[in-house]
């Protein structure tokens, strides 16, 4: 079987392939020889997605490399690939869809590519070089399985941790949700029997086990057990989630204890989202086993979804499992005083460019609590940004209330109220549509944001983080025009003239979402 695409030969391949819409797929990978370039004029550029967040805040690695004499010398390290034929304009993605423990290789030499990942699965896109990042996001987005965009609380963002965690703080957490307009309500650890803080619960490596009755509910913290939580949820409109950890040790020996706990929260109790933590895979079959996991969990009925916690250890990364779920992105607390705002846009907007925003789950803080533990003059404490900012900011992914809610002042909740009603409106647009950055990468001084590409209507997102400048030129493929600013925090100034749009927003540290027509298939660069 040979293909000819973008000046690439695809080279035999004894597997059988999945291919559609520019994407062509090897469930379960290739290690010979894969692609022969055709040509003197080809660039790599190697993105590496960095997980385990509580160690670091550079999420997306970029590199870039000129092909000399059809070859490099070492081998390239990424997640994904994109090879730009500069002579056609036309470019490959190529995609390892490997979990963490995994360290993809890119070999090229005369021409022959080969990857080395394991054995795991392979993704190749090809088209236009201005269009294979967004082949590349319309891929991920269309094997999601959740896609509709939801509100979440959780309250270990105020790092409270379990102290708190019982029917009558839960009980105010769900009315607090209902007041605010929040979609879901979770539970984190706390709620279960055992406790994880436990060393007894910990085996040689360090690493939690869990064994016993530990996901029986608490009968201290909770007297009546979930019946009055799920009545709560229900009356209010509201859905339910709940924190869990799968054991991990000997290859998920325990998976049909945890499928049965799991699976008596979903039927009994009401839970219909899962965030999932504490788990690790170091093989391929500790991967089998944990998509074994998500796939049992998605049989539980069609309103279930999971959220993957991805900020420690070696986990199932943002490619692998592309189906299920959302990503629990980062820890980030006022509290410890590194819950940053700009920081928060930039991881979002830097995914933006590669995968679905609505495969991410990110946070918006209190930003009045914990005051004290920012520096008296630090210009990009959380305190200094309204919560409609706040919220702007990560509304194109899953907002995640990282708090508990029912601490959050009226002031803060009416700041809120006007945005998230827009949201509501415009969430099954979002969806659906291509999302991708635009402006400046953010670090606390840019003029950034993104476009919103859906199939009748399109925005921008457009923000001017603390800086003097006020004003983003937009340069686009065809002629657009301004239809109106749905909501802003400032005065906005807007024209259209050709296939230009300028925007001016009167102050720092604000935000504006304005409807515009450019057309379903038109791009945006500056």
């Amino acid at each position: 079987m040979k293909h000819l695409i973008c000046g690439a030969q695809l080279l035999d391949i004894q597997e059988e392939l999945q291919e559609s819409e520019n994407i062509i797929c090897l469930p379960n990978g290739h290690t010979d020889k894969l692609i022969q370039l055709l040509g003197n004029h080809w660039r790599i550029r190697s993105v590496l997605l960095h997980a385990f967040s509580d160690n670091s805040d550079t999420l997306i690695e970029e590199r870039e490399r000129m092909l000399f004499a059809g070859g490099s010398k070492k081998p390239i390290e990424g997640n994904l690939f994109f090879l730009d034929n500069i002579e056609s304009g036309e470019s490959l993605m190529l995609s390892s869809e490997a979990p963490d423990f995994v360290t993809t290789l890119l070999y090229v030499k005369h021409g022959e590519l080969w990857i080395e990942n394991l054995g795991n699965a392979i993704a190749i896109g090809y088209g236009k070089t201005d269009e294979i990042e967004a082949i590349c996001r319309t891929y991920y987005k269309r094997a999601m399985i959740n896609k509709l965009p939801r509100t979440m609380s959780n309250t270990w963002g105020d790092r409270h941790g379990a102290d708190r965690v019982c029917r009558d703080f839960v009980l105010r957490e769900i009315q607090a949700a209902r007041e605010i307009g929040v979609d879901i309500v979770q539970i984190d650890d706390g709620w279960q029997t055992g406790h994880t803080y436990d060393k007894a619960n910990l085996n040689e490596q360090g690493r939690r086990i869990f064994r016993g009755d530990f996901w029986e509910f608490d009968p201290e913290r909770f007297p009546g057990g979930m019946t009055e939580i799920t009545a709560a949820v229900h009356e209010g409109g509201l859905k339910l989630g709940l924190w869990f950890a799968p054991d991990s040790e000997n290859n998920y020996a325990y998976l049909e204890r945890d499928l049965s706990v799991l699976k008596k929260a979903y039927a009994e109790w009401g839970v219909r989202f899962f965030k999932l933590d504490m788990y690790w895979i170091e093989s391929n079959e500790n991967k089998e086993q944990f998509l074994k996991l998500l796939k049992t969990i998605y049989s539980f009925g069609d309103d279930v979804a999971v959220q993957l916690d991805v900020t420690r250890d070696q986990r199932i990364n943002y490619l692998c499992g592309k189906e299920y779920g959302s990503i629990f992105v980062e820890n980030r607390y006022t509290k410890s005083a590194n819950a940053y705002p700009y920081r928060v846009l930039r991881n979002l907007w830097s995914f933006s460019k590669y995968l679905p925003t609505t495969r991410f789950q990110f946070e918006l803080v209190n930003p009045d609590l914990y005051r004290e533990s920012y520096p008296e003059n630090d210009p990009f404490a959380p305190s200094h940004y309204g919560m409609d900012y706040l919220f702007a900011s990560v509304m194109l992914s899953n907002p995640l209330f990282w708090m508990e809610l029912q601490f959050l002042s009226e002031e803060r909740r009416a700041e809120l109220a006007p945005i998230m009603k827009v949201w509501r409106r415009l969430r099954e647009e979002i969806a659906t549509a291509d999302i991708q950055p635009i402006g400046e990468r953010p670090d606390g001084r840019s003029l950034t944001g993104f476009a919103v590409r859906g199939k009748e209507n399109s925005y921008l997102l457009l923000f001017r983080e603390l800086t003097d400048r006020d004003t983003l030129d937009l340069k686009f493929t065809k002629a657009v025009e301004i239809q109106k600013t749905l909501i802003s925090n400032t005065d906005v100034t807007a024209t259209a003239q050709g296939d230009r749009i300028s925007v001016t927003l009167s102050k720092p540290c604000s935000y504006a979402l304005i409807e515009i027509n450019m057309g379903t298939n038109e791009k945006t660069s500056l």
